[in-house]
């Protein structure tokens, strides 16, 4: 370099000045005590950090979070479900990087407050904007308090990670399972603000648990001011990147329903949002930034972090369209009864909770974790597709197919957290799983539509060729026909008072059996997207060499109690 030159600072890097300097030498930030530097090196951390006496402190087990929101299931309601999809694809990435700077406990707070906030607008309200607002606070405050993940993260010892986060799954378990029974029973029974009602409840006893047990580093740049990170913030990346997600999913959510996908109004939001999405990237990597939101040296981990995005976007687009679409099948196909229904969907959500626990909790255990993202993709492929086979007189095989399609999805997903932890830096932790939420949100986002836009197309005329062949050999006149239909999908019980019960009943049969020749379709076109999700699992690096006992963060304050090395206790680093 030569003489008056000068070399800009490192992304994240900060820089000494000295008056007889003739250049800027890059210094890494300098952490928290209680924090392991990797100098962004996980692997040679895990390799070398290993200390065989390490212990997990009780209070570290009380600090794994459990913030759990019961949410009601508003099928098609539009904004009352896209609002907190797509408020949530915002905040798992913006608050998992304010988490590196400013520490996670806050950040965590804050996203719990918001659920506490989100449930009570949407308990009290009396109008749809009011109830839409609700479920964007809680979609925000989901997306905040993901933070939970590399916190617990970052405390455990790196074999006993998978143990950590499967005891979150274990948290939800109950409310997975029951919740849409739950749900069901109270809007019955009692009203649907009563979901709500149940949020403000857990939101208050996770913030109340948080604040007493939860104290990582509170200042994890120890030699960088707040007003200093403040400062350096990526306040344009993130606008771009919150602006286009915003754009992109309006578009996607107006397509087909407000308005038809070749409009205006659905093409515009949708490219612009898309073009808007990807300069982020481009502003990130200019160098520009101090501190970038998509920061070039995580996002070059091409095999160890960045095929992780895609595998978990692809793998939500099913998934999610599987959660939101099997209610649908079995409401239509199965049983009108919201109760019936409610049980029927048990299965399912026991086994996406289930799977976390059980296969989640024994990732490290089974190692050849890029095997076991291959496995769990392959059986949802499998099952998922195997659901084009079910038919209105097969309700015990869409039980047994919901439970394995569901069982796969909370495994791979931890799986994909431990396998981001274990080779992103430190310093981008809460960036690196924020991110895999966000592209999971997105997946979700684009994936139900899609798949909806197959069901939505291809019901209507399945829906009328079964029918017209029921009803026809009964004496019903074709131009009668078209009316019946109407009546019968919507359940015009006035109109349908006036056919004889033998059409009625054939009608009804014919609807079913309707939707059962449109679902097959959209069940089959998932293949492709589960065959393109298991050649991407086998391209992912095995990380079974770094489950060892190396701890990045321990607690500041051990509530209670346990045994801490004297070096622990004043807040100096343990080798």
């Amino acid at each position: 370099m030569a003489k008056g030159e000068h070399q800009p600072a490192a992304s994240g890097v900060r820089v000494h000045h000295d008056e007889n300097a003739i250049s800027h030498i890059p210094v890494e930030d300098k952490l928290d005590p209680h924090i392991r530097d990797d100098h962004g090196d996980p692997h040679r951390a895990a390799l070398e950090d290993i200390d065989s006496t390490a212990i997990v402190t009780k209070s570290t087990f009380a600090a794994v979070p459990m913030s759990l929101a019961l949410q009601g299931n508003t099928d098609h309601s539009n904004w009352i479900t896209s609002g907190w999809s797509l408020a949530g694809s915002v905040a798992f990435a913006i608050a998992g990087q304010l988490s590196d700077y400013f520490g996670r406990r806050y950040i965590l707070m804050f996203g719990q407050a918001m659920l506490i906030v989100g449930h009570a607008v949407s308990a009290s309200a009396y109008s749809l904007n009011q109830a839409i607002a609700g479920m964007v606070l809680i979609g925000f405050g989901t997306g905040a308090t993901f933070v939970l993940y590399p916190g617990i993260s970052e405390l455990l010892p790196n074999k006993y990670r998978s143990i950590g986060l499967a005891w979150t799954e274990l948290n939800l378990l109950p409310f997975a399972t029951f919740g849409p029974l739950i749900a069901r029973t109270l809007t019955v029974n009692a009203s649907w603000r009563w979901v709500y009602i149940l949020g403000v409840i857990t939101g208050v006893i996770s913030i109340v648990g948080t604040a007493i047990f939860y104290h990582p580093p509170s200042h994890p740049l120890i030699e960088v001011s707040r007003r200093q990170l403040l400062s350096e913030v990526d306040y344009l990346g993130i606008v771009l990147y919150s602006a286009g997600i915003a754009l992109f999913l309006i578009g996607l959510n107006w397509g087909g329903l407000d308005y038809p996908w070749a409009s205006a109004a659905v093409l515009v939001p949708l490219v612009l949002g898309f073009a808007i999405f990807v300069s982020a990237f481009f502003w990130d990597f200019s160098g520009r930034p101090k501190r970038p939101l998509f920061p070039a040296r995580l996002l070059k981990k091409y095999r160890e972090y960045t095929s992780l995005l895609v595998f978990i976007f692809v793998v939500g687009m099913v998934y999610f369209s599987l959660t939101a679409l099997i209610p649908q099948q079995i409401a239509y196909m199965y049983t009108s009864d919201p109760i019936k229904a409610g049980l029927y969907n048990i299965p399912g959500g026991f086994a996406g909770a289930g799977g976390g626990v059980i296969l989640g909790g024994l990732i490290a255990r089974m190692k050849r974790v890029q095997w076991q993202l291959f496995t769990g993709v392959l059986l949802q492929t499998i099952c998922v597709a195997l659901f084009a086979l079910l038919t209105p007189d097969r309700l015990s095989a869409a039980i047994v197919l919901q439970f394995f399609a569901n069982l796969p999805f909370a495994w791979i997903t931890l799986a994909c957290y431990i396998i981001a932890g274990l080779n992103a830096p430190q310093r981008d932790l809460g960036l690196a799983l924020g991110l895999i939420g966000t592209f999971r949100f997105l997946g979700a986002a684009v994936g139900t539509t899609i798949f909806a836009s197959i069901l939505g197309n291809r019901a209507g005329p399945d829906i009328t060729r079964r029918i017209t062949e029921a009803v026809l050999p009964l004496g019903v006149a074709q131009g009668d026909v078209a009316p019946l239909v109407a009546a019968v999908s919507n359940g015009a019980t006035s109109v349908l008072s006036k056919y004889p019960s033998t059409v009625v009943t054939a009608a009804q049969k014919g609807l079913q059996w309707g939707y059962s020749d449109a679902f097959r379709v959209t069940w089959l076109a998932t293949i492709p997207f589960g065959v393109l999700a298991s050649v991407i699992a086998l391209w992912v690096p095995d990380v079974s060499p770094y489950f060892t006992s190396h701890t990045a963060v321990t607690l500041e304050k051990n509530r209670l109690g346990g045994a801490v090395s004297p070096e622990e206790e004043k807040g100096l680093p343990v080798d």
